[in-house]
């Protein structure tokens, strides 16, 4: 494990008009010595943006358990540093202005890099705003891996590409929880505990009966309702098929520890008579498919 990851981040398109504008005012007077004051104003202007553009190199150490920042420019040099322990979260933060002119204007968005402390205190890395979003999203995100730091929403297009699933599925739980009520208590029934969740299967709400108590052989098993008209599939259409059901279970967040063997998965091509023509059926559970589906429960799903 690395000890110390670094980030460095230069202001090179302003460090260039600064050295352009010095270099264009040496060449006036130069070349028209008359021309004191033209020349003497890029020469200043080009020095002032030399002046209070820092180049910014960002250090986090495990070693000293601090946070540097270390700011530099031609002639200035400063340097904050935190401790770890003190930093609750790193986020990219923003700002939108609307040029003036004709019609409704022109917004621009421009963006900083943000640190929290757990004291509430907020520390931005940068006294100005640029656009430079993808190198400052770089940054943020490697600090929160580093640091092991929680993820928060970015103002800043992937950060909001990232919290859109999230978003759209506290949303789904929400509207789900409105037309079932929140999630139940666990109950008890004959020894079997459970329990009634809203829950949001991708961006669709959906309400599930949970129940810790029964667990299968190392497989699962996956029913689902036949679309009107469709029929049980064999030999090249099952191979796709299973692959359809594959990106099913992903769409609606079926991981890992619910599609155990998941390599060995596929499409079940007989099931009981009273549910085949409504649903069809994935996993790899061949022998207890028949247990499972027993009337007990064959009886809901043809109703």
């Amino acid at each position: 494990m690395e000890n110390e990851i670094k980030f460095r981040e230069f202001p090179v398109l302003n460090w260039l008009i600064g050295v352009g504008s010095i270099g264009y005012g040496v060449f006036t007077l130069i070349q028209a010595p008359p021309a004191l004051t033209n020349a003497l104003l890029f020469i200043g202007f080009g020095g002032f943006l030399l002046l209070i553009n820092y180049g910014l190199t960002i250090t986090a150490s495990r070693e000293t358990q601090t946070l540097r920042l270390d700011y530099r420019s031609l002639l200035l040099h400063s340097v904050k540093e935190i401790p770890l322990a003190e930093i609750a979260a790193i986020r990219m933060d923003s700002r939108s202005t609307r040029s003036s002119g004709s019609g409704a204007g022109r917004r621009t968005t421009t963006y900083c890099i943000v640190l929290e402390k757990k004291n509430g205190e907020k520390v931005p890395f940068r006294s100005f705003y640029s656009s430079s979003f993808l190198q400052k999203q770089r940054i943020v995100d490697g600090l929160r891996k580093f640091l092991e730091l929680p993820e928060t929403v970015d103002e800043s297009p992937i950060g909001f590409l990232r919290a859109a699933p999230v978003v759209g599925r506290m949303v789904a739980e929400q509207q789900q929880a409105a037309l079932t009520g929140a999630n139940v208590q666990e109950q008890v029934t004959d020894g079997i505990h459970w329990q009634l969740q809203s829950i949001g299967m991708g961006t669709s709400p959906t309400t599930r009966w949970f129940s810790p108590d029964y667990k299968t052989q190392g497989g699962f098993l996956y029913l689902t309702q036949k679309v009107t008209g469709q029929n049980s599939a064999g030999g090249f259409m099952a191979s796709f098929g299973n692959m359809l059901f594959k990106q099913a279970l992903s769409l609606y967040g079926f991981g890992t520890e619910a599609t155990p063997n998941l390599d060995r998965a596929e499409t079940i091509p007989f099931l009981p008579a009273r549910i085949e023509s409504c649903f069809t059926a994935f996993g790899n559970l061949k022998m207890e498919t028949t247990q499972i589906l027993n009337p007990w429960a064959q009886n809901p799903l043809a109703e």
